[in-house]
Order: structure tokens, then C-alpha cells, then sequence
């Protein structure tokens, strides 16, 4: 039935297809479709399906008989009466438990019919049924039913019987189930005339809390003999109860089961020959460890979980018995506190009484000395103002990379500089010092006076050959001297002038006074006249020596539009280094700066440079910061020297400081000096204040009028390059005349406002 189900489906789903897409055959039904202004009408008819049994004979009948010769013919006709040839019938049977059919499909033949046989199956108790017939005929289906009876085969005399046993391991007969094997419970199956019932399905069931059936389902088919077995055994080794086997199958049309009471008695374990070797283990070794169960006297044959404890180090993996009793496991010494020692191993199991032993683990052997770390790995001349000392860490570990403790590790310089020292100021000789709970060692380096590499090296002192040296600490000048500074923006002119928002990087690059690298961690401070800095300060990482921070357009405008920003770091003033040691030693020429500070003139001319402006003066109220370190001033000479009067004459530590100028442009675009040809347009573009229009902004020009020959040949430059200044703009024409119209459009990048400028020719 389910087939005919599936199959009536899939019909239906074709012909909801067929009624969607148009297609018919010749009947009665009507139906119509249009294209354009046409209508026609198709009429369809429904064909008649027939089913009937049919005895050895030919005749009618109303059921299957065991003689034999019955069969099921279904007639498949137009609504004319005309026989449909050739077209497949599916038939389905309702009572597969008493009948079968010879074949589920068939082709109708040059009468429309289509036809399978049909007996009654051996052995049944008879009872009714329904044979179904499914045809389709342009994708519509059409099935007729015809229900029949079965007279029982098995005679009035007998019925089906089920017998259920339990036999244990040796094939006797018991009603006792022990922990340490199983039985097998059979199910024997036959029919009414006491004739084996093969591959039927038996299900078995039990009380899950004191049994286990394998297979686990309880399901099984009986063999030739009607008999179906499972084996069943205890949920463990010490469960103990009694309860109820069952089992069930399903003859004809009855319903068949039995019962059978059984016994489950507890199991008496113990632990034996535990085997653990008998000879000493290197440190963080392993060794394969055992233990016998037996259950009753007898090694047991089914699973038991034994427990494996180490005093020290690990057992892996979790043990269970094998089919001999024996669980086994391996131990691992891999833990540095059971080097030396005697590690207990004790094996225990649920209902046994534990045992031990004990493992004798050798003592560990330092075998290598790992370089850790030098931190910071870049340290500054003495009297420098920054970082002059780093820690260098060493590691004692044996064979198995694990930590040594307490091991005497003897510490130098592999090379050095002038003034370098080892472990104290003043000290380049080897020091000793002895390893802690981690394997560590650790000795302090003191940076001199010229920037050189140092190296440290560190040897086992019981065995020499055991011996490493540090990564490289670099001894540099380290700080920022204002001769290698340097400030850039990405975008000198923003459209910010009317609108809120627009950005550009500002970065800061440094050097000291040897051309490397300052320190990573070097913060530099940005201010600016208007607008906001986010962030307000940067650090340098990465070793890279620059870093950044964006000025963004808000707040209150400069009346030219122009914006000043300062980044200021702390380094130290430059100098002449007549005696090349790398220190400054009094008298020697150096450059005195005094406090760095903000120029905010708005008078100020833009710079040649792109960085710093011609007239970078000092005037009251504008942004300084004050570090003046001595009572008594000097005049300084203004600019990236410093405010007037604050220079001291010492050399000594000093602000780096660079300043940019910003321009925040508007929106509307100014034009002069405009001359227009019949070959080109010359003109100067700039913005409301004669700065240059912002950084990026787009040009455009087209005809608008005039002679059909005219046209624009190139514009440019477009977009606008990086500047401060108004820029000079060209629009070549080709075959343009004189009254032609040109249109000369300027857009801005960031609110891209667009602003148009009409040239008639001349």
C-alpha cells in the first residue's frame, strides 16, 4: 500500500504539471486557452480502469485459492471504449502476510489489458485483502481496487507456537545468569502444522538494570530451524536480582510471545600479578604496566574497569579486561618532582581489594641551556636620559626540555663595548649564579658609552660542553635629535573650511644622532590651531621609528583657512663629537634649543618646503611647552629653536619638534586670471582664501554650444595634486570657434559639491 501511495503521488504532482503547462488528450472535458485575440476549445475524456481475479478457468471468482492458476488482470480503456495499448500498470497488494503477487508491473496489451499472477502464501491462517491497479494516461492516474479473500492453509487442527529457553555457556539448561559470562536465550518459532517458521523477526526484552542483550536491540530473525538466540549477560560483575525474559513474533495473523524467569547472581573479584618491572625507569620514561581480574577463581571474560593510580607521573589509558582477564595500561615519569624518587602504583576495581607497588624513577640530568630572552633587546648610552640596562635569562632543561633546578651556571661576555657591564656597574668579569625552580637564570647588562652589540654567553659548570650564548642587545645613542626629524601629511589641503569631517595622517618620523632607530614606546604629542587630533599622542612600535596621528575639520575656522599643527617628543640636543666617544663632553659645539612651541600666525606664508613655514615666529598667547631647565635664559633664534628666550646653553635633554601647515579649503572654487581661446582655456583655480582647492578635487569640461566640430581635448591637472598652493589649470580645445560655449566644472571630493563656470569663445 505504501507504494501505491508514493506512486499516486508522483501522478498527482505530473498532473498538476500537465494542467499548468497545457498538455490533453483525446475526451470529454473541456478546457480553453488563448493567444492574442484567438480562443479555443479542447475537450478531454477520462478513461475507465478495470480490475477483476481470475481463476485457472478464466472466471471470475472472489478469492485465491492454494490450486493455483489465480491471476489479477486489469482493462485500460479510452472513454470511447477503444483499448489503450502499451502503457504501464502498477498493481499493489494490501495483505502481503497471506498473498503474493508474481510481478508488481505489467504492459497492457492490444485488448488494454495487463495482467500478474496471485497465490495464497504457505502456511497462513487465510483472512481478506485488496489488490490495486494504478495506470496513467497523459499524466493524469486512474487505480481501481478489488478486495478478495484467503481460505487458511494450515488446517483447523494446529496453531503457531513460541517456546523460550535459557542454556548457559556449556549448553546446559539453567535459569541463573553469573557476572563473569553469558547464556543464550532461544526462541524457538513454528507454525500451525509444527513446521519450522524461518527468517521471522523474535524480539527479545529484559530489565536493562540487571541484563545486557547482544545484540543490543534484541532483535533477530529465526534460522532454518525457527530459531532465533541472543546472548545475554550481567550489567556488571556485582549486579544481583532476579526478573523476566521475553520474547515476541508475529505469525499470520496471530501474535505469538513467551517468558522465562531467570536468576542473576553477584560475582566474587580479585586482583592478581600485578606487573610493574622490577628494574629502575630513566626519568620521564614509560613502561607498560598489568593486572589479572578474576571472577570466581577464573580470569573473567567480560570487561571490567580497573583503576590505575600513580603516586607521581601519569598511567594512560583508562584499562579495561581483556577476553583473558588482564587490563592493561603505561605509565609515564613525566613530571620532574618524580625524578629521584619511588613512585607508588596501586590497580583497583570495584568489589576487589587493591593492590600496589612501587617504581624506583632515576634522577633527571641538566643536558642543555636554552637563550630565553633579552629584555629590552635595544638599551641607550649611559647618561642618556633613557633605558641603560636589560636582563638576560637563560634556561637549564635536561634531555625532555623540563626545567633544572639548582644548577651552577657560570656567565660572560662573549664581546662587549667601552663602559659595558655584567651583573653590577663596573664589573666585566664572569659571574656565577644558580638556577631556580623554573630552570632560570638571569644577569643584568649595563650599556657604556658607544653604541656597540653585546652578546652573553652562559656554561654549566659540572660539564662545560653544556654551553650557549644570548640573541644580540643592541647599545644604541637612542634618542631623537631634532636634525633627523621630519613631519609629513598625507593631504596638505582638506575640504574643511564648511564642512565638518574630513581627515588626513599626520606622521612624525625620527632618528637619533647616529641615524637609528628610536626607541619603540617613544610617545610624540600633537596639538594643532584648529580642528582636533585623534589621537592626541602616538607611540612608536615595530621598531619602525615614526608614528601617526589625523587631524580631522571641525570647531572654529582660521579666517585664512590655514591650520598649524605641532608634534613635539622628548630627545635630546644634538652635538659635535670631537673625540668620538659618542658622550659630549664639555666644549663641544651643540645645538641649544629652547622650548618648543606652536606658530599660529595667521599671517603666515605657505610654506616652499610643504612643511615648515618661511615665517615660523613666536607671538603671545600662542601654544608653548614650557621645559626650561635653567633660571638663566638665552636668546634663541626663533623657529624649530625654540621661543625667544628660553634657550639655556647646556646641553642636555631637549623637546624634538616639527610643524605643519593644514589647509582647511572650501567648498566654492575661485577662478582668475582666465583666458580663453579658440585652442584652450588658461585659468587659476583656487579656493575662497587662495589656498589650493582640496586635495583630490575632480575637473571636468564639455562644449555646451555652438559648432558641432567643437570639443574638449584634455583638462588637467585632474584630480588636484597634493598642494598648498592655487593651481594652474589648461582646457585644450580642438576645432572650436569663436561663440562656442564651454563649461568648466569643479567637484570636491569628500561633499562632492559641484560648481560650473560658462566660457563663450572669443
Amino acid at each position: 500500500m505504501q507504494i501505491f501511495i508514493k506512486i499516486l503521488g508522483l501522478f498527482l504532482a505530473a498532473l498538476l504539471t500537465a494542467c499548468g503547462g497545457g498538455g490533453g488528450s483525446a475526451g470529454t472535458t473541456n478546457g480553453s486557452s488563448s493567444t492574442g485575440s484567438t480562443t479555443a476549445t479542447v475537450v478531454i475524456g477520462t478513461p475507465t480502469l478495470a480490475i477483476q481475479i481470475f481463476n485457472a478457468a478464466n472466471s471470475a471468482v472472489s478469492g485465491v485459492t492454494p490450486s493455483g492458476g489465480n491471476y489479477v488482470k486489469a482493462t485500460f480503456k479510452t472513454a470511447t471504449g477503444a483499448a489503450i495499448t502499451d502503457r504501464l500498470v502498477t498493481f499493489s497488494l494490501s495483505g502481503a502476510t497471506i498473498a503474493a503477487l508474481s510481478s508488481t508491473t505489467a504492459l497492457t496489451n492490444a485488448l488494454g489489458e495487463a495482467q500478474v499472477s496471485i497465490t495464497p502464501l504457505s502456511g497462513t491462517l487465510g483472512g481478506a485483502a485488496t489488490v490495486t491497479a494504478l495506470a496513467l494516461d497523459r499524466a493524469a492516474p486512474f487505480s481501481k481496487s478489488f478486495d478478495f479473500s484467503v481460505p487458511a492453509s494450515g488446517g483447523p487442527s494446529g496453531v503457531p507456537t513460541l517456546t523460550l529457553g535459557l542454556r548457559d555457556a556449556n549448553n546446559a539448561s539453567t535459569t541463573s545468569i553469573s557476572g563473569g559470562g553469558f547464556s543464550t536465550a532461544s526462541a524457538t518459532l513454528l507454525d500451525a502444522d509444527g513446521k519450522a517458521v524461518v527468517n521471522r523477526l523474535v524480539g527479545f526484552t529484559a530489565d536493562a538494570a540487571l541484563v545486557k542483550l547482544n545484540p543490543v536491540s534484541g532483535s533477530v530473525l529465526t534460522n532454518s530451524n525457527g530459531v532465533a538466540s541472543v546472548q545475554i549477560s550481567a550489567q556488571s560483575l556485582l549486579v544481583s536480582g532476579a526478573s523476566t525474559l521475553r520474547a515476541t513474533a508475529q505469525v499470520g495473523t496471530s501474535t505469538l510471545s513467551g517468558s522465562f524467569d531467570y536468576q542473576v547472581s553477584a560475582t566474587n573479584l580479585a586482583l592478581r600479578s600485578l606487573n610493574i618491572g622490577s628494574t629502575s625507569l630513566a626519568a620521564y620514561g614509560n613502561r607498560p604496566i598489568s593486572v589479572q581480574v578474576t571472577a570466581n577463581g577464573l580470569p573473567v571474560t567480560t570487561p571490567v574497569q580497573v583503576s590505575f593510580v600513580a603516586s607521581c607521573g601519569s598511567i594512560t589509558p583508562i584499562a579495561n579486561t581483556d577476553a583473558n582477564g588482564l587490563a592493561a595500561a603505561t605509565y609515564t615519569a613525566d613530571s620532574q618532582n618524580c625524578a629521584g624518587t619511588n613512585v607508588n602504583i596501586s590497580a583497583s576495581t570495584v568489589g576487589a581489594t587493591a593492590v600496589s607497588g612501587q617504581i624506583a624513577v632515576q634522577a633527571t640530568v641538566a643536558t642543555n641551556i636554552q637563550f630565553v630572552n633579552t629584555v629590552p633587546t635595544l638599551i641607550f648610552l649611559r647618561d642618556s636620559g633613557a633605558a641603560t640596562q636589560a636582563q638576560v635569562t637563560f634556561r637549564v632543561v635536561d634531555s625532555t626540555g623540563n626545567p633544572q633546578q639548582n644548577q651552577e651556571i657560570l656567565l660572560s661576555f662573549v664581546n662587549s663595548g667601552p663602559g659595558v657591564s655584567l651583573d653590577s656597574v663596573g664589573n666585566t668579569s664572569a659571574v656565577r649564579k644558580t638556577s631556580d625552580a623554573a630552570g632560570r637564570v638571569s644577569v643584568a647588562v649595563f650599556s657604556g658609552t658607544v653604541p656597540t652589540p653585546v652578546q652573553v654567553t652562559a656554561t654549566l659548570v659540572a660539564n662545560s660542553s653544556v654551553t650557549t650564548t644570548s640573541g644580540i642587545l643592541t647599545v644604541a645613542t637612542g634618542r631623537p635629535v631634532q636634525k633627523a626629524a621630519s613631519i609629513a601629511a598625507v593631504k596638505f589641503s582638506l575640504e574643511g573650511l564648511n564642512f565638518d569631517g574630513d581627515t588626513t595622517p599626520i606622521t612624525l618620523s625620527l632618528a637619533d644622532r647616529q641615524g637609528n632607530p628610536v626607541p619603540d614606546d617613544t610617545v610624540v604629542n600633537f596639538v594643532s590651531s584648529s580642528g582636533v587630533m585623534i589621537p592626541p599622542i602616538c607611540v612608536i612600535k615595530g621598531g619602525t621609528s615614526q608614528c601617526s596621528s589625523s587631524i580631522r575639520s571641525q570647531g572654529t575656522r582660521p579666517a585664512n583657512g590655514r591650520v598649524s599643527v605641532l608634534a613635539y617628543v622628548q630627545g635630546e640636543e644634538d652635538f659635535v663629537d670631537a673625540n668620538f666617544n659618542n658622550v659630549y663632553d664639555e666644549g663641544e659645539v651643540f645645538t641649544d634649543l629652547g622650548n618648543a612651541y606652536r606658530s599660529d600666525s595667521n599671517d603666515q606664508t605657505i610654506p616652499s618646503d610643504n612643511a615648515k613655514p618661511s615665517n615660523w615666529t613666536y607671538k603671545p598667547g600662542e601654544f608653548s611647552v614650557p621645559r626650561g631647565n635653567s633660571s638663566t635664559y638665552k636668546t634663541c633664534s626663533g623657529g624649530e629653536s625654540g621661543r625667544p628666550d628660553t634657550c639655556d646653553g647646556k646641553w642636555g635633554a631637549a623637546d624634538v619638534r616639527k610643524q605643519i601647515l593644514i589647509v582647511f579649503a572650501s567648498t566654492t572654487p575661485v577662478i582668475s586670471g582666465a583666458v580663453p581661446t579658440t585652442g584652450d582655456i588658461t585659468l587659476t583655480l583656487a579656493d575662497v582664501n587662495g589656498n589650493s582647492m582640496p586635495t583630490g578635487t575632480t575637473l571636468a569640461a564639455v562644449k555646451v554650444s555652438g559648432s558641432d566640430a567643437c570639443n574638449v581635448k584634455a583638462i588637467g591637472p585632474t584630480p588636484l595634486a597634493n598642494s598648498y598652493d592655487p593651481t594652474f589649470v589648461v582646457i585644450n580645445l580642438d576645432k572650436c570657434a569663436s561663440g562656442d560655449g564651454i563649461r568648466f566644472t569643479v567637484t570636491t571630493p569628500v561633499t562632492k559639491t559641484s560648481t560650473s563656470f560658462d566660457f563663450r569663445l572669443p
